[in-house]
């Protein structure tokens, strides 16, 4: 059980690793080319960028975690539905997301505070994303199915294939040609599409296809797709909310510096935010197959592994962080006083990644048995209260280093919220299994 359970997790792992270490590609280039500007438009168009990937991890999750369940219960027929309605969804939302990014982008990112240079540079960075939204969609949603029919190492190949084109493009685009934000953005989407052609191949190869059929939306397939989908998205869109809050207020309290700081900061933390959600990734299929099969005891085997192995990467992560907060500001080429800042803001953001373990283990272990309402109020409570209210007080008592704190301590609330939810799981299991000790 433990080698079938690294099999998926260590894979899972590096691919988000690489994915973490991707999007800082584009900040580390525009910040040796631009500077503090670029790295601060990079920063607020993110959230932009993050809806269509946020879309694509959320449905193809969804659908990943819906065939992982039929074939465990050995319905095969449902499972080639899931996969069907899966792509036509994914199809769909790339459309929409084109249209809404080329008509909305820049009004969005007035309101997120871009202004002169930074709006000039964010809204040409997010246009060439949108336009490519299709393919942003499919690579995010591919991998998840990918995993999910046991192909977790190629998942992983295809993810270092976009990084080191990405990385190798915006070097060209960014450094040498002078293109700026809009050159990583083109890097981005052509490492993209690099790395989906095979993907795609893979998955429609003669064994792995299904019938026409399945392609044609059936309504409930559909809503038990986006019903899984939910969380996964705001799990992978939170961070961008997080980012637009932070900004919002590290403007506030900072200035153009403060922003150029939390912009580098972010970037790590996403390295390490992604490295712990591809532990949760990674045990995901394993956790849904056992549980559509009954096997309560392999979920629970496989869900304290889970745990141990993100805290304790979260811990080594954190450490890592505080250890080079000296040494990471020259990577990105920031100036002094924005250098001086990050010495403050590294050490308070990293604390919170091992709870940010703690909590995303918790989230990723109820969808994975599709118990989507509970992981869904963990995560939009995050989202829609929890960082909302923190990152409003703290800072007027702490004023800057109240907007870092806010970090750790939405993640410690969110944490204690994950034990309750836990608690509350496993007596309402036990009352469910043992119906006769109740009497």
């Amino acid at each position: 059980m433990k080698k079938n359970f690294l099999k998926y997790v260590i894979p899972s792992m590096i691919a988000s690793l690489v994915t973490g270490i991707y999007t800082s590609i584009d900040g580390l280039f525009v910040g040796r080319s631009v500077g503090d500007a670029g790295i601060a438009s990079i920063s607020i168009a993110w959230p932009l960028a993050a809806i269509i990937l946020a879309i694509g991890t959320g449905i193809g999750m969804g659908g990943a975690v819906n065939m992982s369940n039929h074939m465990g219960a050995e319905e095969k027929r449902e499972a080639g539905k899931a996969l069907g309605n899966t792509f036509t969804l994914m199809l769909i939302a790339s459309a929409v997301l084109t249209v809404f990014i080329l008509i909305c982008a820049k009004p969005i990112l007035r309101f997120l505070g871009a202004e002169g240079q930074v709006l000039e540079f964010a809204y040409g960075y997010v246009r060439v994303l949108g336009m490519g939204s299709v393919l942003q969609v499919l690579g995010a949603g591919v991998t998840p199915l990918l995993r999910n029919q046991n192909k977790a190492w190629i998942a992983m190949v295809l993810m270092m294939t976009n990084f080191v084109m990405d990385t190798v493009l915006s070097g060209v685009f960014v450094l040498v040609l002078g293109y700026g934000v809009t050159g990583a953005a083109l890097a981005t989407l052509i490492g993209q599409f690099i790395a989906l052609v095979p993907s795609l191949f893979i998955l429609f190869k003669k064994e792995n296809r299904v019938p026409i059929s399945n392609y044609y939306l059936k309504r409930k397939t559909v809503q038990n797709i986006l019903k899984i989908a939910a969380s996964p998205f705001a799990l992978s869109l939170l961070p961008a909310l997080t980012i637009a809050m932070i900004n919002w207020r590290a403007f506030a309290y900072g200035g153009t510096v403060a922003l150029a700081a939390y912009a580098v900061v972010s970037y790590m933390l996403s390295v390490g935010q992604l490295l712990l959600q591809g532990v949760c990734d990674g045990s995901q299929p394993l956790i849904s197959f056992y549980h559509g099969a009954n096997n309560a005891h392999s979920v629970k085997q496989l869900k304290r592994w889970t745990y141990y192995t993100s805290i304790t990467t979260g811990i080594v992560i954190t450490i890592g962080i505080i250890a080079l907060r000296n040494v990471i500001p020259t990577w990105f080429n920031v100036s002094a006083e924005t250098a001086g800042v990050l010495l403050f803001a590294f050490p308070l953001c990293a604390l919170s990644l091992p709870f940010y373990a703690f909590s995303r283990s918790t989230s990723a272990y109820f969808y994975a048995i599709k118990k989507a309402r509970r992981a869904s109020i963990m995560v939009y409570c995050e989202a829609l209260i929890v960082l909302p209210i923190c990152i409003f007080i703290l800072p007027m008592f702490l004023k800057l280093n109240g907007v870092w704190t806010a970090l750790t301590v939405v993640q410690v609330i969110l944490s204690l919220g994950a034990i309750v939810f836990l608690k509350w799981h496993k007596s309402w299991t036990h009352f469910l299994s043992h119906p006769t000790e109740n009497v």
